[in-house]
């Protein structure tokens, strides 16, 4: 079919398997290998793995005629089994679609699910109607979604996929991507800092502009929302940074301690899940901050601020070959390394009845208490060594600290992220990027100085490591 009907890009939407049942055969081979299927041959020529979606590239010949052609599949593999995506995701995934598809190539875009009607129409109705809207500046949903089930019925199944429709172009024609090549990225941020030596950059500059925008567009939760940061709020150091209940880091059961922490899962560029941000430990919840690392198999893990400025790192931190015990865990240090803008320690964490675990503690020297950080290297630096740390770890995810699990914390996820992206896609899109994590932590990156910190560090690297798309 994809030979016959001159298809050059194919939408995935569903995953080979979920929730136990086979919901779609393999029909592509893995990575660099190849398959033929009667006179079709298929051969998997490159794989790119995203946090909430893959991209392959494929050879597809056909030997009857003696002609081959590359064919895109661009798989969305975070679509919940029962439920819908986040709204801003699935922009994220189309906007990719249209971007990377080629253009003027064949005569469909081929889009499946299991069935081929509840995701398949959610999706098919969000690119026609964008489309729509971006030439005509309004969209009618209920004829649309009446045109669709004239060739093909009950596309669109239940309330939850028909309402996200209107969600996620909502999302679409709110806050457009600001994607921007290095070149593009470096020439925009030079002419906002000669905006800011000549005007009031706080009152009229882009960063202020978008900033603004992004704290329109953030998502409103409800006191439901926050149910257990308000259940323990002796256990947050501030009432103003409460974890969002869906993405709270709930700990396992341990006799006598409560199962709340204020952390909050997050996802990378290239990797769901795979970040937390939590606030720093309180003196009187310690264990909980080591119940949290082992709970999450917490590898990396990163302060932003130096930890002599907080007084329960004299409970758990372990100097030199000193163990320090915290309730049902013993700590010890079994190295430690010095830089110039962080400190990297390597610690042993041994609970009662549990294996040991290994994992890196890292804190940023140059960035104290209560003051903005002044060297764009330092925090640089932090994001770099975390990332290298992560690459020999192989495993686990990266626990980032502040004062409240936000401040700091969205700087240093959202360089990270910026980080991935240019290795991966060679650009860069930082007021997407924040959006996604303002998502699970809508207090991420609230300031002026923070927006524009993140720009400034990323720049720091596009100019001085050349090696960027290798990090």
């Amino acid at each position: 079919m994809v030979w016959q009907e001159d298809v050059f890009v194919i939408v995935c939407l569903t995953n080979l398997k979920e929730g136990g049942k086979n919901k779609c055969a393999q029909y592509w081979p893995a990575i660099y290998d190849k398959i033929q299927t009667g006179s079709i041959n298929i051969r998997h020529l490159e794989e790119r793995i995203y946090a909430n979606y893959t991209i392959r590239r494929f050879k597809v010949q056909n030997n009857l005629k003696k002609k081959d052609r590359e064919v895109l599949m661009f798989h969305y593999t975070r679509w919940p089994d029962h439920g819908v995506p986040d709204p801003l995701s699935l922009v994220v995934f189309h906007r990719q679609v249209m971007k990377k598809s080629p253009q003027n190539l064949g005569k469909y875009t081929l889009v499946h699910c299991s069935a081929g009607i509840g995701r398949t129409g959610t999706y098919i109705a969000l690119d026609a109607l964008y489309r729509e809207g971006e030439r005509n500046g309004k969209v009618n949903v209920p004829m649309y979604v009446r045109t669709m089930r004239k060739d093909r019925m009950n596309m669109i199944q239940g309330d939850d996929q028909y309402k996200a429709v209107y969600l996620v172009l909502c999302e679409s024609f709110n806050g457009k991507s600001r994607c921007l090549t290095t070149e593009s990225f470096l020439r925009d941020l030079q002419e906002q800092s000669c905006y800011s030596n000549c005007r009031d950059v706080a009152g009229k500059s882009s960063f202020s502009s978008e900033l603004q925008e992004l704290l329109s567009l953030r998502k409103e939760y409800t006191e439901k929302d926050y149910e257990s940061g308000r259940k323990y709020m002796t256990a947050n150091n501030t009432e103003e940074v409460l974890p969002v209940e869906e993405f709270l880091c709930y700990l396992s059961y341990t006799k006598g301690r409560n199962n709340y922490y204020n952390a909050v899962l997050l996802q990378s560029f290239t990797e769901n899940d795979s970040l937390i941000s939590a606030q720093y430990p309180l003196p009187d919840y310690t264990e909980d901050f080591l119940r949290l690392i082992r709970d999450f198999d917490a590898r990396v893990v990163v302060f932003m601020c130096p930890l002599k400025d907080l007084k329960s790192s004299l409970l758990w931190l372990p100097y030199k070959s000193e163990h320090k015990t915290v309730g049902s865990f013993s700590i010890k240090l079994s190295s430690s390394t010095n830089s110039t803008n962080f400190t990297s320690r390597n610690i042993i964490l041994q609970s009662e009845g549990l294996r040991t675990m290994a994992t890196t503690v890292l804190e940023c020297k140059a960035w104290k208490e209560n003051r903005m950080i002044n060297d764009k290297r330092a925090l640089l630096d932090l994001v770099k060594e975390t990332k290298a740390t992560k690459l020999k770890q192989k495993e686990g995810k990266i626990l980032i600290l502040s004062s409240d699990g936000a401040t700091r914390c969205g700087a240093f996820c959202v360089v990270y992220n910026a980080l991935e992206q240019l290795s991966m896609d060679q650009e860069v899109d930082i007021f997407t990027i924040t959006r996604q994590f303002q998502v699970r932590r809508p207090e991420f990156v609230s300031t002026l100085e923070e927006y524009q910190l993140c720009h400034e560090v990323v720049a720091e690297f596009i100019q001085n490591d050349s090696v960027y798309a290798n990090c």
